[in-house]
């Protein structure tokens, strides 16, 4: 057995960026895969045109805003409040909070739990009036059209089923997705509503009811002044008589505890006031209308939150002992008008689907991929098992071993990363296991698999030895399990070129680089009359290997500094050759 094999610019199997003087100096063969024929997509396919949704600045010029949306301006009497200092319940240094330490050996303040009901940090929300930071739709309390706010990022908002037309409601976790967001503050917002004449109804008990979309989510997001994430996303329902003290009906808030015994933050129970996910409730409470009583009014307090989630509410109503409707209000009134920032494309896009070849509610992407590959090449796609092999609609057939096709049809294919191989132009080749295993896939079926690219063979008579030069570019994205091998066949069996895999910490780890190129010297025997260069990839619903520009023939001829550059290099390292069993 022979020794690994060296590359001469070691960019390719160690991860070393290729000198600037490595490279072909006589091209003998080059093959960019343009002359390939494409052919419309099988499995992935177009569905029907639509204009996508984009969340965007304002002025955006690629955008426009979508109708009836939303308003900032809710029922007569309503109010928002975004400079919210919850009626003066503050701590804005968190110092009445409780300090949550890790079991660390030395241990660490991980996070200080806020006093239940009281606002720290910052009081309103983080970066209000910004027309680049944050989503001007959800800036504190809002009264949205139900459907406009769950097609934004539907997340399970479109749970909120009780709700019809207009929802009340604070979304910090959409607010935070334009430019710096909250800016590391945190997102305070009250909701007062009306009055209520209540006048006849004193020294009685009325019910209070309305529904309401939750969901959890705290201490995980650092306060810029307080440099920490005490963030504990938490709602509060106030009754108000008169115009006089809020009186808390209801608080509830994120903190579920912990309970992984497998991190160093100590168990806890959840707080006293904890409530998870609850996306589709009725709440009912009792308020007690005193002798004198005139007036009564609610609020609604959101508090604590960073990108966490939101509160939605709807259909609020106050029925008295007899069950008759004293008051009611369900948003529907408000006139509604464009979006801001949750805006949609101008020009309109399909949308990809991953369906069977003859779905009939889709239609094939044209000049998308081959299989067919430049003449004298080869794909041998028998490391594939079997069930996935053929247009059968088990597997993506446009993936199925190497493949030639474009970037623009890996992208939208959904490999986007892919936009990134700008090496890569016009066709490339690819072998796609994670984009492959997307229909009917399964372990022993279409994963894992291998798939073999295989050049024309060479006339390589009368080369000097250790003269032959491989070079081409890369896009590769690694996860644990892909491998990609490169042998090189003189007529004798195959010798290792290049060996990468993706564990991290192995010598022959390489990392995702999604747009490079490597040169590898192919280390020519003397008297080698042929040459043969195969690349392999096995992956099982790994990522990518894809290629451009290869190129086989000679060196230019170094300068004496770079020759001993090159060998010093090779002699470190210890790379030599090795020959396939």
């Amino acid at each position: 057995m022979r020794r690994h094999l060296a590359a001469l610019a070691i960019a390719g199997s160690m991860g070393i960026a290729a000198p600037a003087h490595a490279q072909i100096g006589t091209v003998l063969y080059q093959e960019n895969f343009d002359s390939i024929t494409l052919g419309d997509s099988v499995n992935e396919r177009r569905g029907p045109l639509s204009f996508a949704n984009r969340t965007a600045v304002a002025t955006d010029p690629t955008t426009e805003s979508r109708p009836n949306a939303y308003t900032h301006i809710g029922p007569a009497g309503w109010t928002v409040d975004n400079a919210f200092d919850n009626f003066g319940f503050t701590d804005l240094t968190n110092s009445l909070g409780t300090d949550v330490i890790s079991t660390d050996p030395v241990p660490a303040l991980l996070y200080r739990i806020p006093l239940t009901g009281l606002i720290v940090g910052n009081t309103g929300v983080g970066n209000a009036g910004s027309a680049a930071d944050g989503v001007d739709e959800w800036e504190g309390w809002s009264f949205a059209d139900k459907t406009f706010w769950a097609s934004v990022d539907d997340q399970s908002r479109s749970a909120f089923t009780k709700a019809q037309n207009v929802v009340a409601v604070a979304d910090s976790d959409e607010y935070d997705d334009l430019g710096a967001g909250l800016g590391g503050n945190y997102y305070n917002t009250g909701l007062t509503s009306a009055q209520i004449n209540v006048a006849s109804y004193q020294n009685t008990d009325l019910t209070f009811s309305f529904d309401s979309s939750w969901r959890a989510e705290g201490l995980d997001d650092t306060h810029v002044t307080l440099g920490r994430p005490d963030n504990n996303q938490t709602a509060i329902v106030y009754a108000i008589i008169d115009g006089g003290a809020p009186t808390p009906l209801d608080i509830w808030d994120s903190d579920s505890g912990n309970s992984d015994a497998g991190d160093t933050t100590p168990d806890r129970p959840a707080s006293a006031t904890f409530k998870g996910d609850a996306l589709d409730e009725s709440l009912s409470y009792q308020v007690s209308i005193p002798a004198g009583a005139s007036t009564l009014q609610f609020a609604f307090g959101y508090i604590n939150a960073a990108n966490d989630w939101w509160w939605a509410i709807d259909n609020l109503d106050v029925k008295d002992s007899g069950s008759a409707t004293v008051w009611s209000e369900n948003f529907d009134g408000v006139t509604l008008g464009p979006s801001t920032n949750e805006r949609k494309d101008i020009n309109p896009t399909f949308s990809k689907v991953t369906a069977a070849n003859n779905d009939p509610n889709t239609t094939p992407f044209p000049n998308a991929f081959s299989h067919t590959v430049p003449a004298g090449w080869n794909v041998d796609n028998s490391g594939i098992p079997a069930p996935a092999i053929g247009d059968n609609n088990v597997g993506v057939f446009e993936w199925e071993g190497w493949s030639v096709t474009t970037r623009a049809f890996s992208a939208f294919a959904s490999q986007t990363s892919l936009n990134s191989f700008t090496k890569g132009s016009g066709n490339i080749v690819i072998a796609d296991s994670d984009e492959f295993d997307d229909f009917n896939g399964a372990t022993g079926v279409t994963k894992p698999i291998t798939t073999v690219l295989e050049s024309p063979t060479l006339d390589i008579t009368g080369l000097a030895a250790g003269s032959l030069l491989l070079q081409f570019d890369s896009s590769w994205r690694d996860e644990s399990g892909q491998t990609a091998l490169i042998t090189v066949d003189y007529g004798n069996g195959e010798v290792e070129v290049l060996n990468w895999n993706s564990t991290a910490g192995d010598p022959l780890f390489h990392g995702t680089n999604l747009d490079e190129t490597v040169l590898l010297s192919l280390n020519n025997p003397a008297g080698a009359t042929s040459a043969k260069v195969r690349f392999e990839y096995t992956g099982g619903n790994n990522w990518f290997w894809a290629l451009d520009n290869v190129q086989i023939g000679t060196a230019a001829i170094p300068e004496p500094a770079s020759l001993a550059l090159a060998a010093l290099s090779l002699s470190a390292m210890g790379l030599a050759t090795r020959r396939r069993s």
